[in-house]
């Protein structure tokens, strides 16, 4: 059964950067561009907006969308940049499918039991959690798969 993680999930990076320019990012940890993304915002609309927009949202007589569409361009953009951030982070990471097989038919390393995430086994830990293992020895591990096969 897969385990189901919120942590780097796409869709959820991109529902908050959908609700909040930067938010998305934030929940990724990648704090520079989300405060990169609220800048720009900012810039935009200091830039792009008429003062009289500003009083007429505030007040909640909006009429004009053409006049903030530079910010609901700005905030889609970086909605669909926290997105596809995640969704890379999830396949780099090994958080996504767990189908990638190797040509010889087997994977390509070990996953670690405690976040099933592929480690080097010669470093004797997993190098993602931290989790030490017992460095067995191959003639040890030849001796193991004999014993198992009997």
């Amino acid at each position: 059964m897969a385990r189901n993680s919120l942590r780097n999930n796409p869709l959820l990076a991109g529902l908050l950067g959908t609700v909040v320019t930067g938010l998305g990012h934030l929940y990724l940890r990648r704090w520079l561009r989300a405060i990169g993304w609220l800048g720009v915002t900012v810039v935009a609309s200091v830039l792009f907006i008429p003062e009289s927009m500003g009083s007429g949202i505030s007040s909640g007589t909006f009429s004009d969308f053409l006049s903030i569409l530079p910010i609901v361009l700005i905030s889609a953009a970086s909605a669909l940049d926290a997105y596809l951030i995640a969704k890379s982070r999830l396949q780099t990471d090994g958080d996504g499918p767990t189908d990638t097989v190797g040509a010889t038919g087997a994977d390509e390393s070990p996953t670690c039991p405690a976040c099933g995430k592929p480690f080097d086994p010669e470093l004797g830990f997993c190098h993602w959690c931290t989790t030490e293992f017992e460095v067995v020895e191959g003639t040890e591990l030849a001796e193991i798969d004999e014993n198992h096969s009997n």
